[in-house]
């Protein structure tokens, strides 16, 4: 078909011999450089009308070039002769060529798209330091008592040391000094009455001095969603500079020792019988003091760069500040009456946590320089696989084809069974288990290495005759895959390897000799390919040198020197048979083993790393003993959060996402007709005792599930045996069910948009409205002001009309913006969770507005245009929070992955995918992975689209076979020993390590029950007896243990 366009060529060029090529069917885009060129090339044509494309307007008849002007040559026009290069030419042009819709739709497609975020929430360590102040203190009416006292004692001591009474602005910094050296002169003092009102006035101090710090007073709307606090810069600085003042003071050792003593009273045995009246002076100090504290701490957190002295001085506390704190939290194990605050307990040892170890990206940092490779972080995009998973992959190819070597391994495995004879079955081997891969051949080694093995596959016998002479039922004859198929060998030199075998007599005979390929090029490129992909993590390493060691000493191989010499008396020998036996020759410091893993290179790791790790096995050397305790003391706070959610519904009430109905404004005394109430202005508020009871449910959630992330996180990165303890005593705890049991009693949307704080009853609202702020009385709930009103015994209004019984809060017959402007406000004031209940969810106003995606993270309802930004922070964290310490309990351990699947987790998590947010939807995700090669293939037809987001968000590895596994059934088999012979070497793992924070008994009989040689004598029936040898014998030994 000819074109109705002008030929580009000029009529002296010859005719093209190629066709025309559409652009709109090509879609590839011209360059610019090209588009000049063409420009250039194709002849002037002002007459010809302009494109408009993608206008339904019919082709322009061709129009005829104009002749050159008649001083220039016609030969001008030709290509190469420089008719490009003539201005007049080429400048009057416009351009021509332009983008097709095709290729206008390809670049569209081809930008970068930004994901709409549902919710203004990142997921980070801690919150804003006003939000993080605001949580350490409770909604209570005697917390105001307290901090008007120390209020009042600041300007009593401030009047005793300043006669005229300056203002605090009008003083230099040396008077200041005085004065806080002369108050923390009173702090040691015996005298209760006199130490209680310095600390108090240090307490004023540290909190930013509102009534001089805040010089105007605004209190913020109470219906701006966006306000998150009624903080002021003003006294957040004077609370940096009060905390700065002190520790240059010298404060910060005094006040940690009025710290310490201050828990005596309430770790004495008789403590219970006491009566609370008496301990109502020695709670309210103890809480000042840890005011004092919690505010050191945490203003260090949020600049530690602007606060270095502070944070030295608080790391340079004896006892160490983080060891005092996991004392005093496992004790709370045995505080039954709850005389101490549990929930400033919980956030003073997160804080500790974060001080004293660091957070998410100090244990980056610590990753990077304590790695086994220095490529490891350019590594995040390369899919890589471990040394155990390469493994297996020669184990597999080398079965099948013998005469291949693939490369080494990074670690050298040596058989699990060195003899010829069979294995023992009443004495299975122990090293079972350590390695968790699949089933290798027997002996644990190449077939290479096998004495007898088959060359040939062997065949399927043939089918039985069918009775009656019929035939039987068609069946697939397959080879078994268990026999090796065998490969020609490389050369003549690989037939000592047991390459041919007997088929090398077979090749002299026959006289022929293979002449094809080797190996087949697939394998070569597979093995080079695992080979190259093999990261050996730190993990990894140090499980495999313990496992080394283990099985050393449980042959033999090490005796223990310091146990020989401590029992033997070795005064009468001389040093030259102390020489020849060994013993003269004791480790140096520098040879013993370092307890303190600081990776491959250990020179280069920096100073503050270096701290950090020495840190972490300090705190698991002290907190060996107690680490159940502290496991326990965290558990409870969770289990308060299932049990209330357990009892409320028995109360006739529909429970609430966290605090079973009281957050979403329903009090005990709460009528029936609370929905009908609400919509009539009668507004049914929680007391000021249930909300605060909600709240700190939540906050001790918070900060427990923040302890227990960053202290993992931290063992596992210090010595991955630490990390397999700790996530041993939470599995022994019930964490699993627990957690699972929290997550199907409440909807997790509700919870996020759930709010139990007020911040008519913060901290800092308290502040400005001391330093001067009137109240708004438009504030007040109408439930506060019929409370305040004279008269109390006024009949309630009478309605003029009667309210129709369509007209109920979540009603569908109600207009749009009701309901969306319902859904703005906080929660107890007609916000999310004022009619909530899991039964009935869909009657909220709220569930058909708030957003929600599906398994693949489509979203299922129009996300919102602009972030939402009223939902409950503090209880996303501690949603992910669960969700990521239930993944690091069961991340690669079969046996408790065999518990989720038990306990029908997949029904439950499902619901955390419906929250459009990137951390809780991807530990939800990798919760599925887990679990998915133990369902059934019905289970798996029916959740393709959870497996789907599994393959589009979870990082894969080399080796992944976690849908489609090789052998679940012996997975499954071996599940229990793999986790008994984990736990197993834990224990060896902390025996040996720290032998003086195990009970003697469990040391005695560990050196009793694993020396080598003493069990091989009990066989013998052999004594020392016997020989004569003096003191106490062995067998007199053990029948003094009891054996």
């Amino acid at each position: 078909m000819n074109s109705l366009w002008p030929s580009r060529n000029s009529p002296a060029d010859p005719p093209s011999t190629k066709a025309p090529v559409d652009v709109a069917d090509t879609g590839v885009a011209e360059l610019p450089a090209d588009d000049d060129t063409s420009r250039s090339k194709t002849p002037s044509a002002p007459s010809r009308p302009g494109l408009q494309r993608n206008q339904p307007s019919a082709p322009p008849l061709p129009v005829v070039p104009q002749p050159p002007p008649a001083n220039q040559p016609a030969f001008n026009n030709a290509p190469g002769n420089g008719g490009a290069n003539n201005p007049q030419y080429g400048a009057p042009q416009p351009p021509q060529d332009s983008l097709s819709l095709a290729q206008l739709r390809r670049i569209v497609a081809e930008f970068p798209r930004t994901e709409p975020i549902a919710y203004d929430y990142v997921y980070a360590d801690m919150a804003p330091v006003e939000e993080e102040i605001d949580e350490w203190f409770v909604y209570n009416f005697w917390q105001w008592v307290r901090l008007n006292t120390a209020q009042r004692n600041f300007y009593a001591e401030w009047a005793s040391v300043f006669d005229d009474e300056p203002a605090w602005d009008k003083t230099d910094e040396e008077e200041r000094r005085m004065f806080v050296r002369t108050v923390l002169e009173d702090v040691r003092s015996p005298d209760a009455a006199r130490r209680s009102g310095t600390i108090g006035a240090l307490t004023y101090l540290v909190l930013g001095r509102w009534m001089e710090s805040i010089n105007e007073p605004v209190l913020p709307s109470l219906k701006d969603t966006k306000v998150k606090s009624a903080a002021t810069s003003s006294q957040l600085a004077a609370m940096k500079a009060g905390v700065e003042l002190l520790a240059e003071c010298g404060g910060i050792p005094i006040v940690w020792e009025a710290f310490r003593k201050g828990f005596e009273p309430f770790w004495s045995d008789d403590t219970q019988q006491i009566q609370a009246a008496n301990l109502q002076g020695p709670q309210d100090e103890l809480m000042n003091l840890m005011t004092i504290m919690y505010m050191c701490i945490q203003e260090t957190l949020s600049d530690p760069f602007g606060l270095p002295s502070v944070q030295s001085e608080l790391l340079a506390l004896q006892p160490n500040l983080l060891h005092f704190m996991l004392h005093a939290t496992a004790k709370l194990r045995w505080d039954e009456a709850m005389i101490l605050p549990h929930t400033q307990v919980f956030l003073l040892f997160w804080k500790c946590v974060l001080l004293v170890f660091g957070g998410s990206e100090d244990i980056a940092k610590a990753k990077k320089a304590t790695a086994e490779n220095k490529n490891d972080s350019k590594d995040k995009d390369v899919i890589t696989a471990s040394p155990l998973d390469y493994h297996v992959f020669r184990q597999e190819v080398t079965s099948k084809y013998p005469a291949y070597i693939p490369p080494q391994l990074p670690i050298k495995l040596e058989s699990e069974q060195t003899s010829l004879l069979p294995q023992i079955p009443i004495h299975p081997s122990r090293s079972n288990g350590i390695i968790q891969a699949a089933p290798i051949p027997s002996g644990g080694a190449s077939i290479l290495h096998q004495p007898v093995h088959i060359a040939t596959p062997a065949p399927s016998p043939p089918p039985s005759p069918g009775v009656g002479g019929k035939g039987g039922k068609k069946q697939n004859y397959q080879t078994n895959q268990n026999f090796p198929f065998m490969y020609p060998p490389l050369d003549a030199t690989s037939n000592g390897a047991g390459g041919k075998g007997q088929s090398g007599l077979q090749d002299l005979l026959v006289g022929r000799k293979w002449e094809g390929s080797d190996v087949p090029a697939s394998i070569l490129e597979a093995g080079e390919l695992f080979s190259k992909r093999v990261r050996m993590s730190r993990a990894t390493r140090q499980l495999w040198e313990e496992r080394e060691k283990f099985l050393k000493f449980e042959r033999g191989y090490e005796p223990e020197d310091e146990d020989i010499i401590d029992e033997l008396d070795l005064s009468s020998l001389t040093l030259e048979e102390k020489e020849e036996l060994g013993l003269a020759k004791p480790k140096h410091e520098d040879e013993r083993e370092a307890k303190v893993d600081l990776g491959p290179r250990p020179t280069k790791v920096d100073p503050r790393t270096r701290q950090r790790l020495e840190a972490v096995e300090d705190f698991y050397d002290e907190a060996l003993p107690h680490l159940q305790s502290l496991v326990m003391v965290l558990i409870k706070a969770i289990v308060a959060i299932a049990t209330h959610l357990m009892v409320q519904p028995q109360a006739g009430q529909p429970p609430g996402p966290v605090s079973g109905g009281i957050a979403a404004g329903r009090g005990k005394e709460a009528p029936n007709g609370a929905a009908a109430a609400f919509k009539n202005n009668e507004i049914l508020s929680p007391s000021d005792e249930q909300i605060d009871a909600v709240r700190s449910r939540e906050i001790s959630a918070k900060a427990v599930t923040g302890a227990l992330v960053l202290l993992l996180k931290w063992l596992k990165l210090s010595h991955v045996l630490k990390f397999e303890y700790l996530t041993q005593l939470l599995l022994d705890a019930n964490y699993l069910p627990l957690v699972l049991k929290l997550f199907a009693l409440h909807d997790v949307q509700q919870v996020v948009e759930t709010k139990s704080d007020r911040m008519e009853h913060s901290f800092f609202y308290f502040c400005n409205i001391r330093a001067g702020a009137n109240p708004n009385p438009a504030t007040f709930t109408t439930f506060e002001e019929d409370m305040e009103s004279d008269d109390d015994a006024a009949p309630p209004p009478i309605k003029m009309h009667r309210p129709l019984p369509e007209d109920v809060v979540g009603s569908s017959s109600e207009p749009e913006g009701d309901n969306r402007e319902e859904d703005n406000k906080p929660a107890g004031e007609g916000g999310p969770g004022i009619n909530s209940s899991n039964n009935n969810t869909s009657s909220s106003p709220q569930s058909s507005t708030r957003p929600e995606v599906d398994e693949l993270g489509y979203p299922v309802n129009p996300l919102p245009k602009e972030p939402i930004t009223d939902f409950s922070r503090r209880n996303f964290f501690t949603l992910i929070n669960y969700l990521r310490v239930m993944q690091k309990i069961c991340k690669g351990k079969a046996h408790r992955n065999l518990l989720l699947v038990h306990y029908k987790s997949s029904n439950i998590l499902r619901k955390s995918l419906k929250v459009p947010q990137q951390e809780l939807r991807l530990y939800t995700l990798k919760l599925f992975k887990n679990q998915v090669p133990y369902c059934g293939r019905k289970w798996r037809q029916s959740n393709m689209r959870v497996i789907t987001a599994v393959y589009l968000h979870c990082r894969p590895e080399l080796r992944d076979e976690w849908l489609a596994g090789s052998d679940v059934d012996a997975e499954v088999e071996q599940a229990l020993p793999l986790e008994q012979a984990l736990r197993s070497l834990t224990h060896w793992f902390n025996v040996r390590r720290y032998p003086d924070k195990m009970a003697p008994e469990v040391r005695a009989a560990l050196r009793e029950e694993q020396d080598f040689f003493v069990r091989e004598l009990e066989k013998l029936d052999f004594t020392w007896a016997e020989v004569g040898g003096e003191g106490e014998s062995v067998a007199g030994e053990w029948d003094h243990e009891g054996f």
